[in-house]
């Protein structure tokens, strides 16, 4: 290790108003689509329902899928970019999109081939990604009010 890289390492890292105001805005997002998920889960999964309706909520539910997953690899790529030293940030957030990811995947399992088991597992998942983005998103307030008040 050079002598540039230990100064470097103890040099505090400015967080600026942008950076976090970024990271804040894409889990806010995430975490908004998230909630749109929440609701439009709940439509196509009662038996009285006409078929053409419950294909309708099935794809707005899936579509709703791919801003939470963008979104969160965003906050993914900022956190690790420049919140890095904001202690477990970065690995939260690369851990919620990868949950998001893989919810994705259980999703397309059951809509596109047919594996209706694996529903309660996308239940459950969802319980997590639902989980980390209410965290994130608290952590994203406190690391705003922290830096600004400090």
């Amino acid at each position: 290790m050079t002598t540039d890289q230990i100064h470097a390492r103890s040099t505090p890292v400015v967080i600026t108003a942008g950076v976090r105001r970024a990271y804040a805005i894409s889990i806010g997002i995430s975490a908004l689509f998230v909630v749109f998920q929440y609701f439009t889960s709940g439509e196509f999964i009662t038996d009285d329902i006409p078929d053409g309706a419950r294909e309708l909520w099935t794809n707005l539910h899936g579509f709703g899928a791919y801003p939470v997953m963008v979104f969160a690899l965003l906050a993914a790529v900022v956190a690790f970019a420049r919140l890095r030293d904001v202690r477990g940030l970065w690995l939260a957030t690369a851990a919620y999109f990868a949950v998001t990811v893989v919810q994705w995947l259980l999703g397309h399992a059951i809509s596109t081939l047919h594996i209706d088991a694996l529903t309660p597992l996308h239940v459950v998942v969802a319980a997590a990604v639902v989980g980390l983005a209410v965290w994130l998103s608290v952590r994203s307030a406190r690391l705003r009010r922290a830096v600004s008040e400090g």
